[in-house]
């Protein structure tokens, strides 16, 4: 029975589509499960500036429940209605104030996170000179390696100092006090600083803490995406990297049924351009069909001439004799066409034999070595006696 090409593209096209409907009636395109609960529960590492979120599709009046743990950095998280980069950015301003007793030898440091823009305001005195300077991470570390690094700010042997650091690039500052003298030194200290490109998790509708251990529920306020971010930002600790574990599970109050009414557009509109494709598939058969169906004008036979194959032939280098290409041995002399011979047949062919002895590979009459194994072929004696 032959089968049309619209048939065949019906049949394919169903074995691919059905699975997919089938899955769709119960999870249509998304992570819930059919009652719209959707859980995130992970265990990653973050580094300084990173963040990790998620995000679902929830109706107003549902929860986010949320557990979240860091060790051992603080992180902030924060549950939004919009994407991490949206998020609207503040100038913080913030100060500290403390003071340092150092040993012979022996340093402090205090260290910010800060980007371009932003500025240090220090103020200190101390009890007996000492040395002053603002260092990168780089430059800190090449220092208390014995290096004579280059310093953003560098005042050396001084009882007080003050002074302003503009920032130019993003990275961790640190003021660092030290003694080089004999005895021991009491340092007090003012900084005041403008940290400005902020990302600003506090403002807006949603959640939002700082620390190292939370755990609660949130009612969305309206409907619509819902992020959640866990977010390690390097203004709140001065570590490389924290462990995070976060356990979120969204009530979206979108069931499979709804999820599956809200696509049926796309897969009608899915069914109407395969069934469209099919109909046009159908007609362009019948057409092909109703041109077979017309006589056809006969065209008389041409004779296309049979060209025969020469067969391919070299010659034996030791005695010029001509040699089929499929040939091991020259049928001449004996000799091996490639590579040296490893032994020699004991068997010998009968003159005039129509095939090896030992082999069994056809010979042709004046043959008198197999070009096969090698085998010899007597040559045919002729007795003069009877002459």
């Amino acid at each position: 029975m032959y089968v049309g090409g619209g048939v065949t593209i019906a049949i394919v096209l169903g074995l691919i589509l059905l699975p997919l409907f089938g899955v769709a009636l119960w999870f249509p395109f998304s992570n819930a499960d059919t009652d719209g609960t959707v859980n995130y529960r992970s265990t990653e590492t973050l580094y300084f500036n990173e963040y990790w979120y998620e995000y679902e599709n929830i109706k107003e009046g549902n929860e986010i429940t949320y557990s979240i743990q860091s060790s051992p950095s603080f992180i902030s998280f924060a549950i939004k209605d919009r994407p991490f980069e949206t998020l609207p950015t503040t100038i913080k301003i913030g100060n500290d104030t403390d003071q340092l007793v150092l040993t012979n030898g022996w340093y402090e440091y205090i260290s910010y996170y800060l980007k371009p823009e932003s500025s240090i305001i220090y103020d200190y005195n101390a009890s007996s000179q000492i040395d002053f300077f603002i260092a990168s991470g780089q430059t800190l570390y090449d220092w208390n390696l014995g290096g004579s690094p280059s310093f953003f700010v560098d005042e050396s042997d001084v009882i007080q100092g003050n002074g302003v650091y503009n920032v130019l690039s993003a990275m961790d500052y640190y003021l660092v006090w030290y003694n080089d003298g004999l005895s021991t030194v009491t340092v007090n200290f003012t900084i005041n600083y403008s940290a400005s490109d902020v990302i600003d998790l506090a403002s807006g509708p949603g959640v939002y803490f700082e620390g190292v251990n939370t755990q609660d529920t949130f009612t969305v306020p309206n409907e619509g995406d819902w992020y959640f971010f866990v977010y390690f930002d390097p203004m709140l600790s001065p570590e490389e990297s924290t462990t995070i574990t976060f356990d979120v599970t969204y009530d979206t109050g979108i069931t499979s049924v709804d999820r599956w009414v809200d696509t049926q557009p796309i897969l009608i509109t899915i069914i109407v351009v395969v069934g469209v494709i099919i109909v046009v598939a159908l007609l362009a058969r019948r057409g092909q069909k109703k041109l077979k169906s017309k006589p056809s004008s006969k065209v008389a036979p041409t004779k296309v001439p049979v060209k025969e194959t020469k067969k391919s032939t070299s010659t034996c280098i030791r005695c010029n004799s001509s040699i089929r290409a499929d040939a091991k041995f020259c049928p001449n002399c004996g000799g091996k066409v490639e590579g040296r011979i490893i032994g020699t047949p004991t068997v010998v062919t009968p003159a005039n034999a129509k095939s090896c002895s030992y082999c069994g590979s056809k010979l042709v009459a004046d043959d008198k070595f197999c070009k096969w194994c090698g085998t010899k072929v007597e040559s045919e004696h002729i007795d003069i006696s009877k002459n």
